[in-house]
């Protein structure tokens, strides 16, 4: 399971000239350098194991220790003597800002995903170092790392980032298909089908105790289904191109199409009415309860479900990212990454200690370092049988408490080359459900302005996503009407929008790959 980190907009636009002054002024103790002809396949062999200082965002509020056995296992796969500062998730953007200020920055720096516009500024004036033309000596590294990805993440073309893999796939349905066939029907391909199932799980009753007591959509307050609903109704993600320039996707006609669905939904009472307070964690505990047989977001939202089955251990559920609109089988792009590791300058001096780092991360990228994450320590957290990888409860029970943060805030692939194993069977079909929509052909919308930064969008991003987001919710329960909605969008452009569309433009415009 991989929880996307999305970051707070982590440096405010006061900090840009910190930056550059900090990362150019600032000298910073360096380790000592290597031989400037190290290759990145080198064997670790005999050397003496490389130190590399990182800072890193610890996913659960107890961090890590320096013994934990995934780390050591790390060290000794990579030869390196890991000095890692773990910053919790809710004080890890301060804690950056401070580090830049003080001069004293780590080797190995993870930023947030987006990238702030004042750290990609810093990398256009060379404080950061470009790692594209080093790839080719780290075949492992290069192989992990997505192409589409690393192209949205291009700084004026280039490459500074080794991103955290997560999957393009970031939507799906998660359905009951126990009430599917006690009803007869079908999972859904088309919004149209997706309606009727919705409506057969609110009004027919699906769980046969004779009330009317089901939820058909489970919905919460970030509304986490529109992404798939606005792409098969047409929409673009999160900006789209227009005459050659780069416009909000909120200002679509699909868009208010993808309001008017779920608006149709909230009229009839198929959704929670109370959608726009509700919590993710809510909707889980009542899934579990049996409330609700639909539901939209990630596909691993199904592996969330376990308590369900051990109240109704006749309940069975499945998910799909297939879903058919105006323009085939669409999804809007997920950004396939969780932050960025990058190499500042100031801390690290010769390309030689920057290979040593990419030799790390080559390392991380074979099949054993893919191993580790996603299997853990073989006799600890699996054991082999058959050739395959294999869990009993207490060895799942280990993986879960020790893996799976470190799989999360260390792994940079996307763990396809790690061995074959038994899954539980709600994480196979999550995980086959994303294998399945990745495979058909142009089925992602990217996010056009992906590799653009605006200032005032990153100073300004909370208040302007608030605008829309406030405004969707209103339009869906009925308190706005098209004209509202209108208004609503002029009111961003007022508030900011405007000068970030003149922001992104600009870069869009001196951009000789632009629409490639």
């Amino acid at each position: 399971m991989s929880i996307q980190w999305k970051s707070k907009s982590m440096l405010t636009l006061a900090g840009s000239l910190l930056v550059t002054t900090a990362l150019a002024g600032c000298s910073g103790p360096s380790p000592a350098a290597t031989d400037s002809k190290t290759k990145g396949n080198t064997s670790a062999g005999d050397e003496k194991p490389f130190t590399i200082s990182m800072m890193n965002l610890s996913v659960l509020s107890e961090p890590p220790k320096d013994n934990d056995p995934i780390i050591s296992a790390v060290k000794k796969l990579t030869n390196t003597d890991l000095q890692i500062q773990w910053v919790p998730n809710g004080t890890y953007d301060e804690k950056v800002n401070a580090t830049i200020a003080s001069g004293q920055l780590p080797m190995v720096l993870l930023v947030g995903t987006p990238m702030p516009s004042n750290i990609k500024n810093a990398m256009r004036t060379g404080q950061f170092w470009e790692i594209g033309p080093l790839l080719k000596d780290f075949p492992n590294l290069e192989k992990a790392l997505n192409p589409q990805v690393l192209k949205s993440s291009a700084v004026g073309g280039k490459y500074y980032g080794i991103n955290r893999a997560r999957s393009l796939v970031g939507d799906g349905m998660i359905y009951r298909t126990d009430w599917l066939n006690k009803l007869g029907m079908k999972p859904p391909t088309t919004l149209d089908e997706m309606y009727e199932v919705i409506k057969a799980f609110s009004t027919k009753d699906p769980d046969g105790n004779g009330k009317n007591d089901t939820i058909g959509l489970a919905e919460e307050k970030s509304i986490r289904g529109f992404k798939l609903i606005l792409a098969a109704a047409g929409g673009g993600n999160v900006w789209e191109i227009k005459d050659n320039k780069i416009v909000p996707a909120h200002e679509s006609k699909a868009y208010v199409d993808a309001m008017n669905w779920y608006k149709r939904l909230y009229q009839e009472k198929l959704i929670n009415q109370d959608f726009a307070i509700t919590e993710r964690v809510q909707n889980i505990d009542n899934g579990n309860k049996g409330l609700f047989g639909f539901r939209m977001g990630d596909n691993d939202f199904i592996s969330r479900h376990s308590e369900l089955f051990k109240i109704n251990p006749s309940a069975e559920m499945d998910t799909s990212s297939i879903l058919k609109g105006v323009n085939g089988t669409k999804l809007l792009m997920d950004t396939g990454m969780s932050g960025s590791f990058v190499i500042p300058k100031q801390s690290v001096k010769t390309e030689a200690e920057v290979k040593k780092i990419l030799q790390y991360f080559d390392k991380l990228s074979t099949k054993e370092g893919q191993n580790i994450f996603e299997w853990g320590i073989e006799g600890v957290h699996y054991s082999v049988k058959d050739g395959k990888a294999d869990r009993t409860p207490e060895q799942a029970a280990k993986y879960a408490a020790e893996v799976i943060q470190m799989q999360q805030a260390m792994q940079i692939s996307d763990g396809s080359l790690a061995m074959e194993g038994t899954l539980d069977k709600y994480t196979a079909k999550y995980k086959a459900a994303k294998k399945e929509a990745a495979a058909v052909s142009n089925i992602f919308v990217v996010n056009p302005a992906a590799a653009y930064s605006s200032a005032t969008y990153d100073q300004k991003r909370t208040q302007l996503d608030k605008i829309i987001n406030d405004a969707r919710v209103k339009y869906i329960m009925g308190e706005l009407d098209e004209k509202g909605w209108q208004t609503a969008l002029e009111g961003w452009q007022k508030a900011g929008g405007e000068k970030v569309l003149e922001e992104l433009n600009k870069e869009y415009q001196a951009d000789p790959a632009k629409g490639k």
